[in-house]
């Protein structure tokens, strides 16, 4: 009897649901604000690595070049300077430097000074081995002339103690000298980064030494290993209570393993009890010495609600492929840029007991740029990284009663677009102190947006005294975080801090639903305790705890809000 009265139930809801839209079902049963686009989107932001320890700082090459004192009181009168092998445009610059020592009696160590002058200009100017010095002449008319080295490369070479096999070594470590014989420190360092970028090797170190040629210098790169395996494991609590709040997320990644700087990753989320799983698998590999690489991937999400909705047997399963192209447009130290475009194709199908009530496939391309910088704002150290895209797609309904219910209902059938900004930006106050300031935003530009491709504002990654769920077409979340470095103890470094999470989400038309607002506006305040232990060279034990309490109202978002939340995760890095 039980199971009859069960069943029947079953049929009734998927009766009601089956004439709604997928995400706004009938007010006559319970609501679920979770579907597989949740899901995809809580398993994007888990995945979220740690972030990755430091790379070193590439150390340009100088050489120190002495300086000729000379004792006794010979001076020669010089009446005028000409600089042999200067480029026509720093005629100008290079008139400021001799001028004011033109038609003067100088020693041979004030000669010299005006050649270090010079010899300072052009490293200023990129040239990293340039030299200007006094060639033997007879200068007994006024005129002295400098002759100025440029600095040009010799030979280049590769010691190799990285995964990379050394003929793709080479071809990166080239790259400067194909593009000019002059030793210029742009394209010195873009080189050195881009081969730090690749999976297996670390930053190289350059050695010098004199050419055969005078004004030519040898160049060994120095390539360190990087660890052939990586991953890491982490804990945590702050997954969707329909799904699960308890969480252990992983992933691995196996560096270099056909030794061309390529990645096979594979990575996962597992909520208790599984009702939450997802598994990602990627490959990653350089195409060509000039800052341009590839990834494929594939992944799969499937979810089970519990809790209030647990009558209604309702999972889903998502499965996408995806495709990236990445380029290092710029590639400094100080400065980078990248350009990159992306194309998914995703399959996501909702049920209720069994039946599918909303089978949807998503084709998208992205375009979007990456900015980097690591500067100063009012002398003070700042670091800033930035990203702004630009995506279109269409959704698809292949059975005619869900496209019909669709059409009724949120209507995200047929083509779309939004654009997405991030911007994440630190400045250091003092040793001890920081600053720091993320935004993410999007903005639908057409239409309702699919769950899949709509904004969280709430959970780990946006609000975080609400739950995981709360999204909307266009969205921001701002966060404004203010951090005190404790003293360290050994390998241990850890930081207290205390931040404000402000965010929005709003529907383009969200006259289909009343389960969310068309506008929706939340807010926490917190505070928060990180640490790291360095248990092993470049392997680290990760702790991070903090509490959040709402404040000023949750405008129709009392199914997220927690009030006040407490979010644990720990792990490790291997």
């Amino acid at each position: 009897m039980m199971f009859r009265r069960m069943a029947a139930s079953r049929a009734a809801l998927l009766c009601a649901l089956s004439l709604t839209a997928p995400s706004a079902l009938a007010q006559s049963v319970p609501t679920p604000v979770y579907n597989i686009g949740s899901a995809v989107r809580e398993a994007d932001e888990a995945r979220r690595a740690p972030p990755p320890s430091a790379a070193a700082a590439p150390v340009l090459p100088q050489l120190a070049e002495p300086r000729l004192t000379l004792s006794g009181k010979d001076r020669l009168f010089v009446k005028s300077f000409v600089v042999d092998d200067c480029p026509s445009e720093d005629d100008a610059a290079l008139r400021e430097i001799v001028a004011p020592h033109e038609g003067r009696k100088l020693t041979l160590a004030q000669i010299y000074a005006v050649a270090d002058q010079i010899t300072a200009y052009y490293r200023a100017k990129g040239y990293l081995l340039a030299k200007a010095y006094v060639p033997a002449q007879d200068a007994r008319k006024g005129a002295l002339r400098i002759k100025l080295l440029p600095g040009r490369y010799g030979s280049v070479m590769v010691k190799n103690n990285s995964l990379v096999d050394d003929e793709i070594l080479q071809d990166f470590v080239e790259q400067p000298r194909n593009a000019s014989p002059i030793i210029r420190k742009e394209a010195l360092e873009r080189a050195m980064l881009l081969v730090s970028d690749l999976h297996g090797a670390a930053t190289p170190r350059i050695v010098v030494s004199p050419g055969r040629a005078q004004g030519e210098s040898d160049l060994v790169f120095d390539v360190p290993e990087e660890n052939r395996v990586t991953g890491y494991l982490f804990g945590d609590n702050v997954g969707s209570p329909y799904t699960g709040r308890d969480r252990l997320n992983g992933g691995v990644s196996v560096n270099s393993p056909l030794g061309i700087g390529d990645r096979l990753t594979a990575s996962g989320i597992v909520s208790e009890q599984a009702n939450l799983a997802n598994a990602r698998v990627a490959y990653s590999l350089p195409i060509g010495p000039d800052g341009l690489r590839a990834e494929i991937g594939a992944y799969r999400t499937t979810y089970a609600l519990t809790g209030v909705y647990d009558a209604l047997d309702a999972t889903g399963r998502a499965e996408a492929v995806t495709a990236t192209l990445t380029y290092a447009a710029l590639r400094q130290r100080d400065e980078s840029v990248y350009v990159w475009s992306n194309f998914t194709y995703k399959w996501l199908n909702d049920k209720i007991a069994g039946q599918t009530i909303a089978g949807r496939r998503l084709a998208l391309g992205a375009v979007g740029v990456n900015y980097d910088t690591l500067g100063d704002l009012f002398s003070l150290p700042f670091v800033t990284s930035s990203s702004l895209s630009f995506t279109g797609g269409s959704v698809e309904f292949p059975d005619p009663t869900q496209y019909r219910n669709n059409i009724r209902g949120a209507h995200t059938a047929g083509d779309y677009y939004r654009v997405n900004l991030s911007v994440n930006a630190t400045l250091a106050i003092d040793e001890n102190v920081s600053f720091s300031t993320t935004l993410r935003a999007q903005k639908a530009l057409n239409r309702n947006l699919d769950s899949s491709e709509q904004m969280g504002v709430a959970g780990s990654y946006g609000v975080r005294s609400f739950d995981q769920g709360l999204a909307g077409d266009s969205g921001f979340v701002v966060t404004p975080e203010l951090k005190y470095a404790l003293p360290i103890i050994e390998r241990y470094r850890h930081s207290i801090g205390v931040f404000t999470d402000i965010g929005a989400a709003w529907l383009e038309d969200g006259s289909y639903t009343v389960s969310q607002r068309s506008y929706t506006q939340i807010a926490a305040v917190g505070a928060g305790y990180s640490a790291t232990y360095e248990y092993s060279d470049k392997r680290f034990l990760l702790l991070k705890a903090e509490v959040a309490h709402s404040y000023g109202g949750n405008h129709g978002a009392a199914a997220y809000d927690r009030h006040t939340k407490g979010l644990v995760q720990i792990g490790f890095t291997f």
